[in-house]
C-alpha cells in the first residue's frame, strides 16, 4: 500500500525531530551530571535547523508526487489529525504541569526552558507517531 503525502509528511516530521533533538536532548542530560554546557544559541540553531530540514524535504516530496501534495485534506485525514493533537495535548499539558512543579526545586532559568523544550519536543513526536498509527491503522 502506497503511503499518503499527510502519512510521509507525518513519518519526515518524526524522524528530523529524533535526528534533531535526540542528539541535544542527550547532550543536555549530560549538562545536568556536570560534563559539559550548552549554549543558548545552541537551542535556537537547532530549531532553525528543524525547520530548514522540514521545508527541504517536504519540497523535496512535494516535487515528487506534486498532484498528491496538493490534494486537499479529506475528512478522514482531519479527522487523524484531530485525534492525534488531542493525544500530543494532553503529553504537553503534562509536560507544563511538571515545568511548573520544577519552581519548587532550586534550578536555574535554563533548565526549566529545557523542562518546556522537551515538553514540546515530547508532545510533537507522540502528535507525528499517532497521525501514523492512525493511517496505518486505517481509521
Amino acid at each position: 500500500m502506497e503511503m499518503s503525502f499527510r502519512e510521509k509528511s507525518a513519518w519526515i516530521s518524526l524522524v528530523l525531530i529524533l535526528l534533531v533533538f535526540g542528539p541535544y536532548f542527550w547532550f543536555v542530560g549530560r549538562t545536568f551530571a556536570g560534563s559539559g554546557h550548552v549554549h543558548v544559541g545552541t537551542q535556537f540553531g537547532l530549531i532553525t535547523l528543524f525547520v530548514i530540514l522540514e521545508i527541504v524535504v517536504h519540497v523535496a516530496i512535494g516535487i515528487r508526487s506534486p498532484r498528491d501534495a496538493r490534494a486537499p485534506r479529506d475528512e478522514r485525514e482531519d479527522l487523524i489529525d484531530l485525534k492525534a493533537t488531542r493525544t500530543a495535548f494532553y503529553v504537553l499539558f503534562a509536560g507544563a504541569l511538571i515545568s511548573i512543579f520544577t519552581l519548587h526545586v532550586p534550578i536555574s532559568a535554563w533548565t526549566l526552558s529545557q523542562f518546556v523544550l522537551l515538553s514540546i519536543v515530547v508532545a510533537e513526536l507522540v502528535k507525528f507517531a499517532s497521525q501514523i498509527v492512525f493511517f496505518r491503522r486505517g481509521f
